[in-house]
């Protein structure tokens, strides 16, 4: 018997395909094979009609995604919001196939939620009433609140919008269900982080209590320190503000707490009644240089707390003690201080060549940059470059005069990476800048020059080029003044 011939669908002619692709195809809101292989190609997908079941799924995704972009970027924004949220709720969207950055971040906060039904409550009021969803930043925010939605004390259907600017809306939000007396505004940056402590702190003050009474404080706060906590500067993270509260209250100002912010006292409050003593030794010397304080600090923690790894046999290491565990700051002067600090680093160079350390690079890129004028042949190029080694660390030092490397076990630990900015001109190379980069948050936290100065116009805007080009933030506290 012969075998009956394939015949191929015509264009239009829908009926005659299998029924799996004729299912597909009218999901898709399409009536006709013409219809079908246009989407296709508009879509840059195949336009042949066998097509497998991952295939079909990823059309259904594609369309999914459109569907969505077209709800977000609507005019009538509120409305929208409607739509599209409970269907992310209802998981009708897979986060991952959308495209729309508000979309996607709405997606991951209801997977990542344990209230999902408070989270969706929340998002449709707040997506009436205010434009908040309007940028993908604030999302996280309101999905914290919502975390903590048993701590309310107001309706949330009463709350609406006083102000358009986005920053206050979310103030407001945040005054509204958890604030019945006066938060600080710096404050109102912890619910855009995952620190739950923080997050306590703000419901602990915002119904009157004190911050000295509050749950997991690390310090030990006398009311002045807890005045002057309340009005740290805006700018400032909740662990910047403690120290702003010790050293206001103690008679410091603004340029010791910057000169602080960026080093081990902050985040780390462990032995707090020693580091006290030298914050008052930095109060006690107005006159010593700023700049001086970083590298002081690392000093005596290196001194008083790190533990040493020496190699008791080949091979073989032993971790022991501090050198100066019994470090103190009783008696000491600017003057001698600097000068221990200056021998610390020379000593350090010399171990450090004995052990030399090798890491990979960080997924950070260099910058490389020609400023001149080719006509009359004055072309000076400028690098910055990644610090790789232990030797590497130590040239730098020993040419700008400062303690980089110490910071050989943080990067080799692929905590830090340590950046060299030189210029080349007429064949002359030359170190100018040491930069370090916080690996985990892709943060510039120090720039230094020869002797801990700070960078000129020019390097500052060859440092900002980098920065731009490799998306890094600059720490508040990195002052080019």
């Amino acid at each position: 018997m012969a075998k009956k011939r394939k015949v191929s669908p015509t264009e239009n002619d829908i009926d005659r395909l299998p029924g799996h692709m004729r299912r597909h195809i009218e999901k898709l809101g399409l009536s006709s094979v013409e219809e079908y292989k246009h989407w296709c190609r508009q879509h840059t997908f195949c336009s042949g009609l066998n097509k497998t079941s991952y295939q079909r799924r990823n059309e259904i995704n594609a369309l999914m995604s459109i569907q969505i972009s077209g709800i977000m970027t609507n005019e009538k924004k509120g409305r929208n919001l409607k739509e599209v949220i409970p269907r992310i709720y209802d998981e009708e969207i897979d986060g991952e196939n959308l495209r729309n950055p508000i979309a996607k971040e709405i997606a991951y906060a209801f997977e990542r939620s344990n209230c999902r039904d408070v989270l969706q409550r929340l998002m449709l009021h707040i997506g009436v009433n205010s434009d908040l969803l309007k940028d993908p930043f604030y999302i996280k925010g309101i999905e914290a609140i919502a975390n903590h939605y048993e701590s309310w004390i107001r309706p949330l259907d009463t709350w609406h919008v006083k102000r358009h600017n986005r920053d206050h809306q979310f103030s407001q939000l945040l005054r509204h269900l958890f604030v019945a007396y006066d938060v600080p505004p710096f404050m109102d940056r912890v619910w855009f982080t995952e620190n739950e402590t923080h997050h306590n702190w703000y419901k602990h003050i915002g119904v009157g209590n004190n911050i000295r009474t509050a749950p997991e404080i690390p310090v030990s706060l006398t009311k002045k320190m807890a005045h002057h906590f309340l009005n740290a500067p805006k700018q400032y993270t909740v662990d910047e503000a403690l120290r702003w509260g010790q050293v206001q209250a103690l008679g410091g100002d603004k340029r010791l707490v910057d000169a602080l912010r960026g080093t081990k006292l902050i985040n780390n409050y462990s032995n707090d009644d020693f580091w006290m003593n030298v914050i008052r030794f930095f109060i006690a010397n107005p006159m010593l240089d700023v700049n001086h304080v970083h590298p002081i600090i690392d000093f005596i923690w290196n001194q008083k707390f790190q533990n040493r790894r020496v190699f008791v046999e080949r091979g073989v290491a032993e971790e022991i003690d501090p050198p100066q565990p019994n470090f103190s700051m009783r008696g000491r002067t600017p003057r001698k201080l600097l000068q221990q600090v200056n021998d610390w680093h020379r000593r350090l160079g010399m171990e450090r060549r004995q052990k030399n350390l090798e890491w990979e690079r960080s997924n950070i890129g260099e910058l490389h940059l020609e400023v001149g004028n080719v006509e009359k042949n004055r072309i000076i190029n400028w690098r910055i470059r990644e610090l790789l080694s232990t030797e590497e660390l130590i040239d730098d030092g020993r040419a700008l005069n400062h303690c980089v490397y110490s910071y050989a076990d943080s990067c080799y630990n692929g905590k830090t990476s340590v950046w060299s900015l030189e210029s080349e001109d007429e064949g002359i190379r030359e170190k100018v800048l040491t930069i370090e980069v916080l690996l985990e948050e892709n943060l510039v936290r120090q720039v230094r020059g020869k002797r801990n100065r700070l960078p000129s116009l020019k390097e500052k805007n060859m440092l900002m080029r980098w920065v731009r080009k490799e998306k890094l933030d600059l720490a508040e506290y990195v002052n080019f003044d």
